[in-house]
C-alpha cells in the first residue's frame, strides 16, 4: 500500500513536471542561501577568534597595582611593584605556569643606515615567544644562551621590516638601537591582533631582557607574562600566582588590588556572545528565506488538490481513506521539498568553494596573506541545522495541503468541475 502512495505521488510530479520544478527553484534557493548565511556566520567567527588569540592562547598577563587591605602591619594604598625576583618566585612557587617571562618596554630610535624610526623595544625571556604565540616569517625567536650571554640580537615586527628596510633583507643585517648595534635574529610574522596592553607586536622590537638591563633601569618590570600548564588551571593560578607574589611583598591573599592578575581568555567570551548572536540572527534570516520557498510549495500544492478534487473524489469513493489521501498529497509535498534541498545543498557548495574566502581584517591591518580572511567552509554543524530547518518546513508545507484533501467530502468532490 505505502508504495503504491508513493508510486502515486510521483507520477502526480512527474506530469506537473514544469510546476514542480518552478516550485523547487524557491526551494533551491531557500536552501542555498542558508547554508551560504551559516558559513558566513562561522567563517566570521573563526576569523575574529583568530584575530583575537594573536595575542596568545591562554595569556595571563601580571601588573603592578596597590593595595586596599592591610596586612602584616603594612597599611593599605601601598604600591606593589613587580620586580625581576617576581618572575623567579612564580617559576618556583606555581607548578601550574609552564612558562613565564618579564617584560620592560622602552621607546628607543632604531637606526639602519640613514633610516631611523623610533618603536617599542621590549626586554623579554625566550619563553615570551611561547607565550605570545610569536610566529615568525624568518629566522628564530631569542633563545636561552641570548640572554644568558647578553647577546645583541633582535627579533623585529613585520611592521618595522617594511618601514626601516623597505625590501631590503633584514634577517642577519644590523641596526642600532640607542646606538648600539644589534642583529637581526628573526622576523615575526604579520599578526591582526584585535587586543594588546601594549603596542602592537608589528610595531616592536624584542631583545633579550639581560641585554636591555645594560642599557636602562629594569628593576622594576611593566608586567609578568604567564603561560598555564594546561588550560584546565586558568582559575587555579590566579590564586596561586597571587599566593606567591603576596609572600613576597607581603600583602594580603585576598587582595585583587594588590596586583592586578588578567587572564586574556576571558574576554574571548565577549567574542563568543558577538558571534553567537550573529549566527542566530543570520540563522533567522535564512530560515524566513527558506519560508519564502515553503511559501510557495503550500500554493502550488493547494492549487494541485484543487485540479484533483474530483480525483480525490473517485479515490475516496474507492475505499481509499483519509490517511491514505494525506500520505499523498504529504509525500508529494516532501519529495519537492527535499529534492530542492539537496539540489540547493549541492549549489552552496559550489558557490562556497567558488568564493572561498572574503576579505575582513586583512585591508585594516594590511596583510595580505588572506589568513584574516573570512573562510567559507560547509560544516557539519551548517548541514544540521539547515537540514533540522528544512525538516521542519517540508512537513509544514505538506502537510497544510494535505490535510485540506484528506478532508474533503467524497459526494462534493465527485461533483466538483
Amino acid at each position: 500500500m505505502i508504495r503504491h502512495i508513493i508510486g502515486e505521488a510521483l507520477s502526480a510530479l512527474a506530469y506537473y513536471r514544469l510546476r514542480s520544478a518552478l516550485t523547487m527553484l524557491s526551494i533551491i534557493w531557500g536552501v542555498a542561501s542558508l547554508v551560504l548565511l551559516l558559513a558566513y556566520g562561522q567563517g566570521f567567527e573563526r576569523a575574529l577568534k583568530q584575530a583575537f588569540l594573536q595575542i596568545g592562547k591562554d595569556l595571563v598577563v601580571v601588573f603592578p597595582g596597590q593595595t586596599s587591605m592591610q596586612a602584616g602591619g603594612e597599611r593599605s594604598g601601598r604600591p606593589v611593584l613587580l620586580e625581576l625576583k617576581d618572575v623567579t618566585a612564580i617559576q618556583e612557587g606555581v607548578p601550574t605556569v609552564e612558562a613565564v617571562s618579564p617584560e620592560v618596554r622602552v621607546w628607543y630610535p632604531l637606526v639602519f643606515n640613514d633610516r631611523t624610526r623610533r618603536y617599542s623595544v621590549a626586554g623579554v625571556y625566550a619563553a615570551y615567544g611561547r607565550i605570545r604565540d610569536a610566529e615568525l616569517a624568518a629566522g628564530r625567536f631569542l633563545s636561552e644562551e641570548d640572554v644568558l650571554q647578553h647577546r645583541r640580537v633582535v627579533v623585529i615586527g613585520e611592521r618595522i621590516r617594511q618601514e626601516l628596510f623597505s625590501g631590503m633583507p633584514a634577517l642577519g643585517a644590523d641596526l642600532k638601537i640607542k646606538g648600539v648595534r644589534f642583529t637581526v635574529v628573526g622576523i615575526l610574522l604579520k599578526k591582526t591582533q584585535i587586543t594588546n596592553y601594549a603596542p602592537p607586536d608589528d610595531m616592536t622590537a624584542f631583545i633579550p631582557f639581560t641585554t636591555l638591563s645594560g642599557m636602562v633601569n629594569t628593576r622594576y618590570l611593566q608586567d609578568i607574562v604567564l603561560l598555564p600548564v594546561s588550560n584546565q588551571f586558568r582559575d587555579r593560578i590566579v590564586a596561586d600566582v597571587r599566593a606567591a607574589l603576596a609572600r613576597g611583598h607581603n600583602f594580603n591573599v585576598n587582595d585583587t588590588r594588590a596586583v592586578m592578575i588578567i587572564e586574556w581568555n576571558k574576554f574571548l567570551s565577549i567574542i563568543t556572545n558577538v558571534t553567537f548572536g550573529l549566527k542566530i540572527l543570520l540563522t533567522i534570516i535564512g530560515t524566513f528565506t527558506l519560508s519564502i520557498g515553503a511559501v510557495g510549495v503550500v500554493n502550488i500544492m493547494l492549487v494541485s488538490v484543487t485540479e484533483r478534487t474530483r480525483e480525490i473524489g473517485v479515490l475516496k469513493a474507492l475505499g481509499a481513506r483519509r490517511r491514505h489521501i494525506l500520505l499523498q498529497i504529504l509525500i508529494e509535498g516532501l519529495v519537492l521539498t527535499f529534492t530542492g534541498g539537496l539540489l540547493g545543498f549541492v549549489l552552496a557548495t559550489g558557490l562556497i568553494k567558488m568564493i572561498g574566502s572574503l576579505p575582513f581584517l586583512g585591508p585594516l591591518f594590511e596583510d595580505t596573506s588572506g589568513r584574516s580572511d573570512i573562510h567559507l567552509t560547509v560544516s557539519v554543524s551548517a548541514i544540521l541545522v539547515s537540514s533540522t530547518i528544512l525538516i521542519a518546513v517540508g512537513l509544514i508545507a505538506g502537510m497544510i495541503p494535505a490535510l485540506r484533501a484528506s478532508r474533503l467530502d467524497p459526494v462534493q468532490a465527485i461533483r466538483s468541475e
